[in-house]
């Protein structure tokens, strides 16, 4: 009896349901989205853009990592640390004293800064040689990242921008 009923009811079913798919087909028509929604979509878009911008400026700035391997490295990077001071309204930099082994006691120490190197030496295990490299390394990374400073207000000057148009 069961068996008798379910066939009886599934063509009924598969003619109910083509029917309703179809009916929903029929209603389902794309129309054109009123002014309204489409300011409130435009002004939502612009005003995540500006929350992303200021979400941006919100970074970490001036970290200082390091990759010494030695004792003297880390002297070099200690005295380095010690005498660091960032320069005034710079940005968006971060600074790598790295050291890689060279021959017998002497290493190459070297400063990046955001993967552009700005310093390299030898240094050897004399604490006097270590200082001396230190300020010096200070000095000249102080003196990139002004001049780096710069050069990115010049780019992004008035005179540089342009449309994009060719």
């Amino acid at each position: 009896m069961k068996l008798l009923l379910s066939i009886l009811l599934i063509p009924v079913c598969f003619g109910v349901c083509s029917a309703q798919t179809d009916s929903i087909k029929a209603s389902k028509q794309i129309k054109e989205a009123p002014d309204d929604l489409k300011q409130l979509l435009k002004e939502i878009t612009e005003e995540k853009a500006k929350k992303v911008g200021k979400d941006a400026d919100l970074e970490i700035d001036g970290l200082l990592f390091d990759e010494t391997k030695t004792k003297s490295g880390r002297d070099f990077y200690d005295l380095f640390y010690r005498d660091w001071e960032a320069p005034v309204n710079v940005k968006n930099y971060s600074i790598f004293v790295s050291e890689k082994p060279y021959r017998l006691t002497t290493t190459q120490i070297q400063v990046r800064i955001n993967e552009t190197l700005v310093f390299q030496s030898f240094l050897q295990p004399r604490r006097d040689i270590v200082e001396t490299l230190a300020q010096q390394a200070v000095a000249r990374t102080q003196v990139y990242l002004q001049n780096y400073e710069a050069i990115l207000k010049q780019l992004e000057g008035a005179d540089r921008a342009g449309s994009g148009i060719f």
